[in-house]
């Protein structure tokens, strides 16, 4: 998979450092993870850590099963500097890689592989003893990076929102899972050393590729980012749906 080069995976993982979402996000799974006696974890789409990493300090088996190179090179850092010796990283596309069952399965935040529910959920099912958790978008009409602003500003048309959590849902109980759901909100604020990435990084996620935005789109983030010691960040607050349910014995 290619979205996630080196730039946008370095850039993601600052993020964490100015974001709640694994904190938010295990106060819903913890509870839930230790009633069901959940030993093993593969966190599906790992990135560079977002939960595999907290988790493995909880003291739960992570498998990190992830596509990009540059996400599982900065988990690797990550979990050298941590000393933990409970993650495995396997590399490789989801259905495409021999991954043994866990206790819990875990997918959060990548729409793409719920595109097609019960493609995922067939693939998913002999990897599951007790658990699975999908964790969704849940504010459809939310921004994303400012783009509500931007896509009229620099293209003159309007972003197409994003699809939510309940597709996922309503695909679910068609396949006759009854899940249980929890919202949650979180800050994933992204912070910049100067304007001039800030630029850049629009730049990358839009898809421009020419100088030519480049003076209104520095002039927008100018005034929307803020100023915080030697830094500039940008503030997001999102909204997310963790659906869960318990595998039917048999």
């Amino acid at each position: 998979m290619g979205y996630w080069n080196t730039l946008k995976a370095g850039w993601y993982r600052r993020g964490l450092d100015y974001s709640d979402f694994s904190t938010t996000a295990l106060k819903v799974m913890l509870p839930r993870l230790k009633a069901e006696g959940v030993k093993t974890v593969i966190d599906v789409g790992a990135g560079c850590g977002t939960l595999t990493l907290p988790l493995a300090r909880k003291g739960f088996s992570v498998t990190a099963l992830e596509p990009s190179e540059a996400m599982l090179e900065i988990l690797k850092t990550d979990v050298k500097k941590a000393r933990l010796r409970n993650i495995k990283t396997l590399h490789g596309e989801w259905g495409k890689v021999a991954a043994k069952p866990h206790d819990a399965l875990i997918c959060a935040n990548v729409p793409e592989l719920l595109k097609e529910p019960r493609s995922f959920i067939e693939t998913a099912s002999p990897l599951v003893k007790k658990l699975v958790f999908l964790i969704v978008n849940a504010d459809p009409k939310g921004d994303k990076f400012f783009y509500k602003e931007l896509y009229p500003l620099l293209f003159n048309r309007q972003w197409e929102p994003r699809s939510d959590y309940l597709k996922t849902y309503a695909a679910l109980h068609e396949l006759g899972i009854y899940a249980n759901i929890e919202m949650i909100s979180y800050d994933f604020d992204q912070p910049f050393d100067d304007i001039n990435e800030a630029v850049t990084f629009w730049k990358e996620y839009i898809g421009i590729v020419t100088e030519e935005h480049d003076a209104r789109l520095k002039t927008f983030l100018q005034k929307r980012l803020v100023k915080r010691g030697r830094i500039l960040l940008a503030r997001f607050h999102k909204r997310s749906a963790v659906i869960w349910w318990r595998k039917e014995k048999g």
